[in-house]
């Protein structure tokens, strides 16, 4: 008797975001043949107070979800999610938006997953 297994090919990686001025930048896109699951999300302010805007921008629908929404951050301030699962698809994002000029850091934690086409 014989066991077939087939796993499918992952990597996990963290990736950073950093933005100075008031546009929305995407700090992280889920690639085509992709799932990325996203564990880990932490935006930091060093300079200034701002509030921040962290979005979920779901590509399928062409929608923008308001993860967090008007969060005011000082210098030196942070916002912490370490016990997320939000599971993206190809083409979704993670984006981060200060509503006035700082210099914000962006770390997150993925786990990408290739989904064969087929």
């Amino acid at each position: 008797m014989s066991f077939f297994s087939q796993g499918k090919s992952a990597r996990r990686r963290s990736v950073y975001g950093h933005n100075t001025g008031t546009t929305t930048e995407d700090v992280y896109t889920c690639p085509a043949n992709c799932v990325a699951e996203v564990t880990y999300l932490h935006v930091h302010n060093t300079t200034g107070n701002t509030d921040i805007e962290i979005e979920w921008y779901v590509a399928a629908d062409t929608y923008t979800s308001h993860f967090l929404e008007g969060k005011n951050l000082g210098a030196g301030e942070f916002v912490t999610f370490s016990d997320i699962e939000i599971v993206l698809s190809a083409g979704d994002k993670i984006q981060v938006t200060p509503a006035t000029a700082a210099h914000i850091d962006t770390i997150l934690t993925v786990t990408e997953t290739f989904v064969p086409v087929g």
